[in-house]
């Protein structure tokens, strides 16, 4: 089976006069499928694996549980468009609670950028995948997502053991990060 990768690098903020740089852990962000990248960008990290900490069980589990067409991207788009079909209200919010429900803990898209939203999980046949809609055109790559867990959470325990927090934005980091905190470097 094919690998999916994130790869996180530490980088220079290029914003350092903007106050809100204290709580950012800067750095390349890229989303690797082999020799092909999907992603390529330096942006702030934490967000990232803010989502993977509260995420990754649902990733290992959870498999794609609605009529499936192609990808999770492009079913989620036909299973939205379908919201409008009922004519009994409540049948249609049960319905859109759950589609909100799993899409809630399958997508990802770095805030506060252009990139595409990514919906990461397991397809009907219990394979990782990673797909997403970009220049008209929907993309997807099945992967072994039990490598993809494990590979990304030693890629992220690697990375916050080059970065170091400040004494006053510890609780902070400490709040989003979950279990990842413990892997920093404190200013004292």
């Amino acid at each position: 089976m094919k690998n999916l990768k994130i790869e996180l690098e530490s980088k220079v903020n290029p914003y350092k006069d903007d106050p809100s740089e204290l709580l950012e852990l800067w750095g390349k962000f890229a989303i690797h499928y082999e020799n092909e990248t999907l992603l390529n960008l330096e942006w702030d990290v934490a967000s990232f694996i803010e989502w993977f900490a509260e995420k990754k069980e649902y990733l290992k589990v959870e498999i794609f549980p609605f009529s499936f067409t192609n990808s999770i991207a492009e079913s989620r788009k036909l299973l939205f468009d379908k919201i409008d079909d009922f004519s009994n209200l409540q049948e249609q919010f049960a319905y859109e609670d759950q589609l909100t429900d799993y899409f809630m803990n399958h997508h990802f898209h770095l805030r506060g950028t252009t990139t595409p939203d990514f919906y990461i999980g397991l397809s009907p046949n219990g394979c990782g995948e990673i797909s997403y809609y970009d220049n008209e055109k929907y993309y997807v790559y099945s992967f072994d997502m039990d490598r993809f867990l494990e590979e990304t959470d030693k890629e992220i325990k690697q990375f916050l053991s080059t970065m170091t927090v400040n004494n006053e934005n510890k609780e902070y980091f400490q709040e989003t990060l979950a279990e990842y905190y413990s892997y920093m470097k404190s200013n004292n």
